[in-house]
């Protein structure tokens, strides 16, 4: 039985999977790859230059893929408040036939 507990200790001695001793530092605190790395990436959050209406056509249109589709939070930096207010006004626009449902202006 303790062969099987020193065995699922590790070298890092039972601190988590993956944690050896070159992943932690001097002071104990671990270092290197997060254990959850979604949440590990901290973009800086990119805010609109212009204002988020629907009739600035050629502003939204930077917003919209090839097909049409409306980029992702990912791609466009936006904070989840200003990715629903441009979601909101290139749909207004869409409705309004300023923007085409398909393909781009």
């Amino acid at each position: 039985m303790s062969q099987f507990n020193s065995m699922r200790s590790g070298p890092g001695g039972g601190s988590g999977p993956g944690v050896g001793p070159g992943d932690q530092g001097a002071d104990g605190q671990r270092r290197g790859r997060s254990r959850f790395p979604r949440f590990a990436i901290k973009r800086p959050e990119v805010q609109p230059t212009e204002p988020l209406d629907y009739k600035n056509i050629a502003y939204l249109a930077k917003f919209l893929t090839p097909q049409g589709k409306i980029q992702s939070r990912k791609r466009t930096g936006f904070s989840g408040q200003n990715q629903r207010l441009l979601a909101e006004a290139i749909k207004r626009a869409r409705f309004m036939a300023l923007l085409p449902y398909l393909g781009r202006p």
